[in-house]
């Protein structure tokens, strides 16, 4: 049968379907970004049931799921949770389903802050296939996070969601689904290995994930535009003369979650729980380092801020890789933690950003080695290649993330903590040791 995950993925990329069932081993396990993105998904779908008191759980999947809704239905439940309905060779469970009067309301949850066009097209085949199996459909209501909203005391769920209702929106692509549903089918159903005209139906062939998987699986590769390399020996010097010592190269790791954990947090907002910290007080200078790792699962910011002020001196250049994310974290926390407003503000005023010499729209250094990015992870290893990110056990800052919890939870002992702790800080630490490669390695280019 085809599910309403099977009908979105083929909106995403038919190619992507036909590989989820018939050579799903040259798709690569989910990063660890990913699982803790469905993670918070299902959190959220948990937490949203606090808005539909004396709401009955719908077990099984398929044929069992359906049997089990219907029972549900005849016995006189008001609110299902999962319901599942099968009508012919199409399937689907709802979040959460709501009776009004001599039919039913669609209650999609997710854990996105506003509504997103392809959310009409996943209502919309919910739609139809509970219609197809006769159950009337009165309206759809999309559930989604209210990404104002503070946390003061416990979470409210009336204020931590917002329902916005989008009839309109997924009845307007009823018609569209319907005439798509059947194409769908047909890439569920096909055995035979991609031919042109099925790849054809690939909407984004250059960037796309399961074409590169697909094609490097044939030895093959998707050709990459080609990029002009550029080197404005003259910008950059201009670029650079912006510096003033002493120089503090500054990264933060953050923590994020759709229902805030601590007091005065938002969903999703980025709150720091480590930093890295190289200073150079001259041109000639040693750089020497300091940093923060909070090690207990509480809010960190207080502890944090009260060292970094104390690391950061009032003058000098704070050289960071992508400056809106360091600016935006120092705004959350001037308004989480008002006594030091003032001196985050300063040292927004202060923040340089190193990642505009290496943006393609600047042409100040652009390499064709650089993929068209300006991403630390792609630059690093073309100007610093003796420092590496494949060397060390945390690779990414959603690993950093992940592994906060890890290390401030009960579930590993204190050796294994200990460890975890090192890689995290190691982690940190390259980020900005890698800028303060990179500036020496610009400055010596320029000479």
């Amino acid at each position: 049968m085809l599910t309403k995950t099977n009908f979105m993925k083929y909106l995403e990329c038919p190619l992507g379907l036909w590989m989820q069932k018939n050579m799903p081993e040259l798709i690569p396990e989910d990063t660890i970004d990913v699982k803790r993105v469905m993670e918070m998904g299902r959190e959220v779908d948990d937490f949203s049931r606090k808005l539909f008191e004396g709401g009955a759980e719908v077990r099984g999947y398929n044929h069992a799921g359906w049997q089990n809704t219907q029972k549900a239905m005849n016995s006189g439940a008001e609110i299902l949770f999962q319901p599942t309905v099968v009508a012919g060779d199409i399937t689907c469970r709802a979040d959460i389903l709501e009776r009004n009067g001599a039919g039913w309301i669609i209650n999609e949850v997710k854990a996105a802050t506003s509504f997103k066009k392809e959310y009409s097209y996943d209502v919309a085949f919910q739609r139809i296939c509970f219609e197809n199996a006769g159950i009337k459909i009165e309206g759809t209501n999309l559930i989604h996070i209210n990404n104002k909203y503070v946390k003061e005391g416990d979470v409210e769920p009336k204020k931590l969601f917002i329902s916005e209702n989008i009839t309109d929106e997924a009845f307007e692509k009823t018609e569209e689904v319907k005439n798509l549903i059947p194409p769908a089918l047909k890439v569920l159903e096909r055995r035979e290995a991609p031919d042109d005209k099925f790849l054809a139906l690939c909407p984004n062939p250059r960037t796309c994930e399961y074409m590169g998987y697909y094609l490097e699986s044939l030895g093959e590769i998707v050709s990459a535009p080609e990029i002009e390399p550029s080197f404005d020996k003259g910008g950059i010097k201009e670029k650079l003369s912006e510096l003033k010592y002493p120089l503090y190269f500054f990264d933060y790791e953050t923590y994020s979650s759709a229902i805030p954990p601590f007091e005065g947090t938002r969903p999703y907002q980025n709150i720091p729980f480590q930093y890295s910290l190289f200073i150079k007080e001259s041109p000639s200078a040693d750089p020497r380092h300091k940093e923060f790792l909070a090690r207990e699962f509480e809010n960190p910011v207080p502890a944090l801020l009260s060292q970094l002020k104390q690391d950061i001196g009032p003058a000098g250049t704070v050289i960071v890789w992508n400056m809106s994310f360091e600016k935006g974290c120092n705004d959350e926390m001037g308004r989480m933690e008002p006594g030091y407003a003032e001196f985050l503000r300063a040292v927004n005023d202060r923040i340089y950003d190193l990642m505009i010499i290496f943006k393609l729209k600047n042409q100040l250094y652009v390499k064709s080695e650089f993929q068209g990015s300006a991403s630390l992870k792609k630059v690093l290893p073309v100007m610093c290649p003796e420092l590496s990110y494949e060397s060390l056990a945390i690779r990414g800052g959603a690993e950093a993330l992940a592994s906060w919890p890890i290390l401030t939870g009960p579930e590993i002992s204190k050796s294994e903590k200990d460890r975890l702790a090192k890689d995290m800080l190691e982690y940190c630490k390259r980020d900005t040791e890698a800028m303060v490669c990179i500036l020496d390695k610009l400055y010596e280019e320029i000479k």
